[in-house]
């Protein structure tokens, strides 16, 4: 009878620690809710200043010798774009959200030009790569207003042209290059071993 009267208290305390922790939770969700305090036309201000600030830092060419060598697993390349837009042509649409944590998303679309070289398996031979092909397109990305503050949630580039540069002038790329998003290419040990034992890269 003990035993089952103790067993009984067990699962009480349990529960009761289970509510209290469901409450703190809510408690705090509230909270954060009650963080914004921004009107929908000073948000849209502040993301019109992030983009612009954003076309600003990537409007001008870079030297490919001195571009840092970028690693997303498994591939080694070199990478950067710019944006050919004025601040005053950036399309972008704002639309309220049934949600109090995300009252408020926004889509802003950017024509950019991309310059990426290859995928290599190993990083000297990415350092070492000059060969860029330019990708032109647009770049839509998505936003959405959290906590009082813009979080980019995605990004979409559409590349409509690609080109590689012949004689100092970029012309179409004709050549089918494998360029791969690392992200989307995951392969287990299995498959990179037997692509070392191939003698990929």
């Amino acid at each position: 009878m003990r035993l089952k009267y103790q067993f009984f208290a067990l699962l009480f305390s349990i529960a009761f620690l289970a509510l209290g922790c469901a409450k703190d939770r809510a408690s705090d969700a509230v909270f954060t809710d009650s963080q914004f305090t921004a009107t929908p036309d000073e948000a849209q201000t502040r993301l019109k200043d992030i983009v612009r600030d954003q076309i600003s830092e990537n409007s001008a060419s870079r030297e490919p010798q001195v571009l840092p060598v970028i690693y997303r697993r498994p591939y080694y390349f070199k990478e950067y774009f710019i944006y050919t837009d004025a601040i005053e042509d950036v399309e972008i649409e704002f639309r309220e959200n049934d949600s109090r944590a995300r009252p408020l998303i926004a889509e802003v679309k950017l024509n950019k030009i991309r310059y990426s070289t290859q995928m290599h398996r190993k990083e000297a031979r990415a350092a070492a790569d000059t060969d860029f092909l330019r990708d032109v397109g647009e770049e839509l990305l998505v936003y959405e207003w959290r906590n009082g503050r813009w979080i980019k949630t995605g990004a979409i580039f559409d590349a409509r042209t690609t080109e590689e540069q012949i004689n100092g002038a970029w012309v179409p790329h004709e050549e089918e290059t494998v360029r791969v998003n690392p992200e989307e290419d995951q392969r287990g040990w299995f498959g990179r071993m037997w692509e070392r034992i191939r003698g990929g890269e």
